[in-house]
């Protein structure tokens, strides 16, 4: 696939702007976001006390991306099924960036019989019973547990990464990556030349970028109704 132009070289000052907007504060001091706290929050899903772990913290970060995990969703994820969450956390590296995943090592960290599917599987619940957890809310529980390994799925951005569906979404990302050697470097930029503090991931950078890219072709999106 070709990648989305706002995210190539020629318009990396545009990207930049939008990855801005999307950290500002409104004038009574709120964020124009409430993603904007999905990363930071509670000192990060990734932390070194929680990154094997699903936590009530990382329920609220998911929240703050305007999606809201079923009650017993949520006392799967902290209680009945953590120390399987739990185990399957240990087997995916928190400390790998996707760019870096060669494609002989793709299979094993995000290929169908990994850790990672596996408990994709896991939070949406398919061999225990449905429980309210649809592609999006997995891939964002997963991107908080590791941001620099799992991008996040929606709406707005799949259709730009020409994805019409979930199932060969990671391969999609690696393959950008991949084809692009400067993708990374490039995120990387903008982030800095946005002026923003928190240090985001490559993915995270791309998906804010997309994500408000693509809602500026339907329409701008208010603060507290579409916060991603």
């Amino acid at each position: 696939m070709a990648l989305p132009a706002i995210l190539t070289e020629s318009n990396e000052e545009e990207a930049a702007r939008l990855l801005a907007a999307y950290y500002r504060r409104t004038a009574d001091g709120l964020p124009a976001y409430t993603g904007s706290y999905f990363n930071s929050w509670a000192g990060g899903g990734d932390s070194a006390e929680n990154r094997d772990t699903i936590t009530a913290d990382d329920l609220i970060a998911v929240s703050f991306l305007s999606v809201k995990i079923p009650g017993d969703a949520a006392i799967g994820f902290l209680d009945t099924h953590k120390d399987n969450i739990s185990g399957l956390l240990k087997e995916i590296p928190w400390d790998r960036n996707l760019v870096d995943v060669s494609s002989a090592e793709f299979p094993q960290v995000l290929g169908e019989d990994s850790a990672a599917m596996q408990l994709w599987d896991v939070l949406r619940a398919r061999d225990t019973g449905r429980w309210g957890i649809g592609r999006t809310k997995a891939s964002k529980i997963m991107a908080r547990k590791r941001p620099h390994l799992i991008p996040i799925y929606d709406s707005v951005v799949a259709p730009l990464m020409g994805l019409k569906k979930s199932d060969n979404q990671w391969i999609t990302w690696h393959g950008a990556f991949m084809a692009d050697a400067g993708l990374s470097q490039r995120m990387r930029k903008i982030r800095d030349n946005s002026g923003i503090e928190d240090p985001i991931s490559d993915l995270r950078v791309m998906d804010i970028v997309l994500w408000m890219h693509g809602k500026q072709r339907t329409k701008p999106a208010l603060r507290g109704t579409a916060s991603k």
